[in-house]
């Protein structure tokens, strides 16, 4: 996989950068669009295509974008305002066509165009940025981002095939042309390559691998059909070579590599689900209802419907109860089980004002791909999405070079069980917060439980590389052995756990202090007993307030402890649901 990788380097920029065109041309008035009312009556009749459940997810979030929107853009983002302009071509109400055209256009003029940048063929992140450059150092996911090229030419996918007919001729072409110039960037794109200095965790060079699964995806969506749409062989190519190498790694396990994510799964189930736009001898179009199916047996797994969340342990995630932040594969499950009217869907009620409120945007575009998607979705995932008929136990596992060894995959258990779900991950990694390289957000270990009022989470912040752990019934075991994977000399002395969601209650100092070579405390709708030398030979504090995690207060218990007397650093936490 890495090998096909690494051959591309110099082929593939020169190949396709040699062909990139200028999207800099002139847009056309809005005043010409195409008859409205044979626009209207055509969507109409589109939009009752889509199951129930689907439309109420559209309805739901569209109602609460069009709240947000403030001319030219939706949330001051191309990305988001590119999205939202789907939904309105796709609703048609009075105004949508020539406000869509309206966004289309500004999205473009934001997009890069210079084929001698690294950042070509991506849109700017926030208009009121400078270009990179001098004042503004090129560095990529800071002056620039080029996932976002990959975001709205995926998009635009969507118009192409549904409701171009609604466009004037000029924007079309408009489009077609800043699809082809997104692709054409995203090609200069190789992993370990054009990084401008980005670094990850040791890795100096662009992250884009095809274990980044939510990006490699959007790519190998964006060539297979911009390749076809232009006829441009080449591009066609490598949109099946990018598929193969994808396909190669999630049939190592049957798991995406950008594991477990209320975030990132959405987005990787999005582009899969685009697979019925592409030519039907492509790669991807041959292999993608088969991910969708396994993904989402992966997704009913972890799920807990008594909690109404994705349960853990995640490789990324900005929350752990999907009621209180926004994920998009929360939208997801939504439209395939409904829940928006009783407030039951994994979803925040209201979504306004809710954290990573923005990505919402991305559910107007699934459920008008849903199609693609929902008939792929196994029959005891659907069932363990709609309720949880008794408790059970999951174990799977997924890998990530260069940041895992590829003979070391990482293993993760799970137990979900009315009110609770107990999540870990056994990794062996040269990086710490896993691939990503995000401590924040990488979580191999958990407990989320309903408190009876609430759902709260006990997490383990990672501080080290390697990291066993194991999930069960009675709770988690962790330990910190030494790397067998790379001969990493990168090891920790400290075990951090964050916890919250407990309203109107404040911990003494001593909760959870030692007491007989154990420590015992009772939380709402929980008791926790912690064992282990760590907890016996280690130093304890308990602070709150000393910051946050995605926006979320917590309690920091961390232990820290030295010399084991050669001893493999271990800790035990025993859960009783009360």
């Amino acid at each position: 996989m890495l090998l096909t990788t690494v051959l591309f380097v110099v082929s593939l920029p020169v190949c396709l950068a040699s062909l990139a065109l200028d999207a800099r041309i002139p847009a056309s008035p809005a005043e010409s669009f195409l008859d409205s009312r044979r626009a209207a009556a055509a969507n109409a009749s589109y939009l009752e295509t889509l199951s129930e459940p689907q439309r109420q997810v559209f309805d739901y979030v569209l109602d609460a974008l069009d709240e947000n929107f403030s001319p030219p853009f939706l949330f001051n983002s191309p990305r988001y305002s590119a999205w939202y302009a789907v939904a309105l071509l796709a609703r048609n109400g009075k105004g949508d066509v020539a406000t869509a055209s309206e966004i289309l256009e500004d999205v473009i003029s934001f997009q890069f165009t210079d084929p001698n940048t690294n950042w070509y063929g991506t849109f700017k992140d926030l208009p009121s940025a400078p270009d990179p450059g001098d004042v503004y150092p090129p560095r990529l996911y800071t002056s620039y981002d080029t996932n976002i090229g990959l975001f709205v030419c995926t998009s635009f996918i969507i118009i192409m095939e549904e409701f171009q007919h609604m466009l004037e001729p000029s924007l079309v072409t408009l489009m077609k042309k800043s699809m082809y110039n997104a692709t054409v960037g995203d090609g200069y794109r190789v992993g370990g390559f054009n990084g401008d200095g980005y670094s990850a965790g040791g890795f100096i060079g662009d992250n884009l691998y095809p274990i980044y699964s939510n990006p490699w995806y959007m790519r190998v969506m964006a060539a297979t059909y911009v390749g076809k749409m232009m006829g441009d062989t080449n591009m066609s190519h490598w949109g099946d070579q990018w598929a193969a190498e994808a396909i190669a790694n999630f049939n190592l396990y049957r798991t995406l590599a950008e594991f477990n994510s209320g975030t990132y799964t959405g987005v990787t189930l999005y582009a899969l689900s685009l697979w019925g736009y592409m030519p039907k001898n492509s790669t991807i179009a041959k292999h993608a209802k088969d991910i969708i199916a396994k993904t989402w047996t992966s997704i009913g797994m972890f799920y807990n419907p008594t909690l109404h969340t994705l349960g853990g342990p995640w490789d990324r995630a900005y929350g752990y109860d999907m009621r209180a932040y926004y994920g998009i594969l929360g939208g997801q499950i939504a439209g395939i089980i409904g829940g928006i009217e009783d407030g039951s869907a994994p979803l925040p009620r209201p979504i306004v004002g809710s954290e990573h409120f923005g990505d919402a945007a991305a559910n107007v575009l699934t459920p008008l791909i849903a199609k693609f998607n929902d008939p792929y979705v196994p029959a005891a995932a659907l069932a363990q999405l709609k309720g949880l008929s008794k408790s059970h136990a999951y174990s799977a596992q997924a890998v990530s070079p260069p940041w895992d060894n590829p003979t070391v995959p990482r293993n993760y258990t799970s137990w979900t069980a009315p009110g609770l779900s107990i999540g870990a991950i056994a990794s062996d990694e040269k990086v710490i917060g896993g691939a990503a390289t995000n401590q924040a957000a990488y979580v191999p270990a958990s407990i989320v439980w309903s408190t009876g009022s609430q759902t709260a989470w006990f997490n383990m912040y990672p501080t080290s590389g390697t990291i066993s752990a194991a999930a069960s019934p009675t709770g988690l075991t962790i330990a910190y052995p030494t790397s067998a994977a790379f001969n990493s000399t990168l090891t920790s002395n400290v075990m951090t756990f964050l916890f919250s969601g407990f309203p109107h209650l404040s911990l003494p100092a001593d909760f959870l202090a030692i007491a007989n070579g154990m420590s015992t405390g009772m939380l709402p709708g929980l008791r926790l007993t912690l064992s282990g030398n760590v907890v016996s030979a280690g130093t304890r504090t308990l602070v709150y307030g000393a910051g946050s995690i995605n926006n979320l207060p917590y309690y920091n218990l961390t232990y820290v402890f030295g010399d084991l007397g050669g001893a493999v650093p271990q800790i035990v936490i025993a859960v009783e649901k009360i």
